[in-house]
């Protein structure tokens, strides 16, 4: 999560020229011939802002930093970074130049292969800069968690690279890749694409968490008269804090996370898990869950009833018996006097023999059960009720209603001749 949205606007903005008179008289370097075209060169902007974030991070330590300038080359950053921020510098390069120890006078200079473990011992920095070096890196993954290596407990790394939205940063990605596969780009060129996107998950998955990510620059022309003006400069730090993929350049800062372990190193070895309370409200929350049930059973089990008790009403002439065929109906209407329970045919067949002008109320299959019986009886479908997805039937003989056979021959395969219930 971004802590800040526009970090360049707290920075303070100083035309770069100023840096002409602190270079050597004899260094008429690429960095002199940059400074003489413009008072706020944009190409210049990158060593700008590391250099004050850097100074921002020193006074928040209270003291100078090691830093590790990854991609160092010509030690350009060391320029713009004001005096006293820095103690220690250490330039990484896979090629650094000459520059980089006579004029910029760094503390150690190594050739390093960017692809590889890095030639500096862990936590040795409170700073790692790293300006447009990941768009050459084949596995930037990799390279990012050597970082995080070098970086003590709580100290920042700041990168920077050519960016764009994210699904065409991938697209063009691969684009490079296919390239790069069939020898059309050479090693080191632009093989990766960063998006802001994309440099989050990097530094995220190296354990380091992201204090901003915005854009530099909307548009640039090296030596433009608008780069002499400051209201230009911020008017793109500004789109760039809005819109950091569309524009020329993403940077961000991110801070390692502390070592974990150290946490705990004034906590004692009795210290309490809860666990006691977590076991409770565990065992609470499957009581609430199970009287919820059991609440919801009831209801239905109430509401089953009712939507019986009403059907059998609307059937009772005044003195009419129902023989129920269905076990599972007994405990919801059982306390009804003109009800009789039946669990099997047989029992069934005794109380049709008491009650021979009964209701019988049954399922589709029990329904089946009763024309599949040898019997001559001829059963009349009085009425049908959907309950919980199950068709239930109630059945009289010699009624007005349809033949159970021919009600039966829609949903089953059933004997074409009615069958009697008795053996």
């Amino acid at each position: 999560m971004m802590k800040q949205r526009f970090p360049f606007l707290s920075f303070s903005l100083q035309p770069l020229r100023f840096l002409v008179p602190e270079l050597p008289q004899s260094a008429h370097t690429r960095l002199f011939s940059h400074l003489q075209k413009a008072d706020y060169s944009v190409r210049l902007l990158r060593y700008w802002w590391a250099g004050q974030a850097l100074k921002a991070e020193a006074k928040r330590l209270g003291r100078p930093l090691t830093v590790v300038d990854l991609g160092c080359e010509r030690g350009w950053l060391k320029h713009f970074t004001p005096a006293g921020t820095v103690d220690r510098w250490i330039g990484l390069d896979w090629n650094p130049r000459e520059e980089v120890r006579t004029l910029a006078n760094y503390d150690e200079v190594h050739h390093a292969n960017f692809d590889d473990t890095l030639p500096v011992s862990s936590q040795v920095a409170d700073a790692v800069v790293s300006l447009h070096v990941f768009e050459h890196l084949p596995r930037p993954g990799s390279t990012i968690a050597e970082i995080s290596r070098l970086l003590r407990p709580g100290g920042i790394f700041l990168g920077g690279s050519p960016t764009m939205p994210h699904w065409l940063a991938q697209w063009r990605e691969r684009y490079f890749r296919r390239r790069l596969q069939k020898g059309q780009i050479a090693h080191g060129g632009h093989i990766t694409v960063l998006s802001p996107t994309r440099w989050r998950h990097l530094a995220e998955d190296a354990g380091l968490d992201v204090e901003f990510i915005t854009g530099s620059h909307l548009m640039r022309r090296t030596g433009h008269a608008l780069e002499n003006q400051r209201w230009w400069i911020r008017l793109n730090q500004i789109w760039g804090g809005l819109f950091p993929s569309l524009g020329s350049e993403a940077y961000l800062q991110a801070r390692r996370q502390p070592q974990w372990v150290s946490q705990t190193d004034d906590l004692s070895s009795h210290d309490p898990h809860w666990r006691g309370l977590w076991v409770g409200l565990g065992v609470a929350a499957l009581l609430l869950l199970m009287g919820v049930g059991y609440g919801w059973v009831q209801n239905l089990q109430e509401a089953h009833r009712e939507t019986l008790a009403s059907w059998l009403d609307a059937h009772q002439k005044g003195g009419d018996v129902f023989i129920l065929g269905e076990e599972a109906f007994h405990p919801e209407i059982v306390d009804r006097h003109d009800t009789h329970p039946a669990d099997s045919l047989n029992a069934l067949s005794h109380l049709l023999e008491r009650h021979p002008d009964a209701h019988v109320l049954v399922s589709l299959p029990t329904a089946l059960d009763l024309i599949n019986r040898n019997t001559t009886d001829l059963w009349q479908v009085d009425s049908r009720l959907d309950l919980d997805d199950h068709d239930y039937l109630l059945l009289k003989k010699h009624s007005d209603g349809t033949p159970l056979h021919e009600y039966l021959l829609g949903a089953v395969h059933v004997p074409a001749k009615p069958t009697s219930l008795m053996d």
